[in-house]
């Protein structure tokens, strides 16, 4: 199986031309683009050639995620409007890239979507409204991807109605699957599984061609924490890695923000040793 390796890049990793020539100095395949404000509308046109330059200089490739902070599944339709109207312009800038996929999370941050009731009615408004992100995916010609958020399997009718979309492909965050899991059995009293079935559910429920992108990452199952650097964590990846080679996977984020419990911030080195795990495995 060829999987392209890849790591997020976001506003604060400027000045892009060291990060990009420093991940490739890394092996790595291409970069997940993260347009959280003020991107991508500070990106003045000379920015946007000299980033297009340097991805054609160093044969790498590119992927967008779409920004955090709008909510197109929002049920308050002026907010849910106002999210649509920023998520054409990212679609429009990422397109001029011909990027490998467009990464949108659904879920809006409601305080109120563990009420079955409003989880209902945001399904209800939102499935309409994927449809149109969906039509809009295929207006620029890119392809789109729904990455499960931190909310419960229970709770995520919404995503899998969305990935069942022939176009459309889910994003499997790995700790997403398993945190979302364990913060909710902490609250509800319930008892905890093995974090593999939380992961197998996913896979079962979407089929495993649905699932195009992975988010990789460690996590602590004691400290429910996730976005650790692989090895730092409990997760055992020889039983991870078994799971993904039975999907469709083509593309692997190693999304790790932490090098290890204490939060201490990844380093290159860190992600290196990351990549050459990674590497070994697959």
């Amino acid at each position: 199986m060829s999987v392209l390796l890849g790591a997020p890049v976001w506003y604060g990793n400027r000045p892009f031309r060291r990060t990009i020539e420093k991940l490739h100095e890394l092996g790595l395949d291409y970069l997940e683009f993260s347009l959280d404000y003020p991107l991508p509308g500070s990106m003045k046109e000379a920015d946007k050639e000299e980033l297009k330059g340097l991805l054609a200089d160093y044969g790498m490739r590119i992927a967008f995620h779409s920004p955090l902070d709008i909510a197109v599944m929002h049920p308050r339709e002026e907010i849910a409007d106002a999210s649509m109207r920023v998520l054409r312009q990212c679609m429009e800038f990422s397109a001029e890239f011909t990027p490998l996929y467009y990464n949108l999370h659904l879920h809006p941050r409601l305080s109120t979507y563990k009420l079955q009731e409003v989880r209902a009615e945001v399904k209800n408004k939102g499935i309409s409204r994927f449809f149109e992100i969906a039509s809009m995916a295929s207006e620029f010609g890119m392809q789109v991807c729904v990455e499960n958020d931190l909310v419960p399997f229970e709770w995520s009718e919404l995503i899998l109605e969305a990935v069942s979309s022939p176009k459309t492909y889910l994003t499997f965050d790995i700790g997403h699957a398993i945190m979302a899991e364990l913060q909710h059995s902490t609250k509800t009293g319930g008892h905890n599984h093995n974090y593999t079935d939380y992961l197998q559910r996913w896979i079962r429920a979407c089929g495993g061609a649905k699932i195009l992108v992975v988010h990789l990452h460690d996590c602590s199952i004691t400290d429910k924490q996730d976005h650790l650097s692989i090895g730092r964590g409990e997760l055992d990846f020889n039983q991870i890695f078994e799971l993904l080679r039975s999907t469709g996977l083509k593309y692997m984020v190693i999304e790790t923000f932490w090098r290890d419990k204490t939060r201490r911030e990844m380093s290159y080195d860190e992600l290196r040793r990351n990549i050459e795990f990674c590497k070994h495995y697959w």
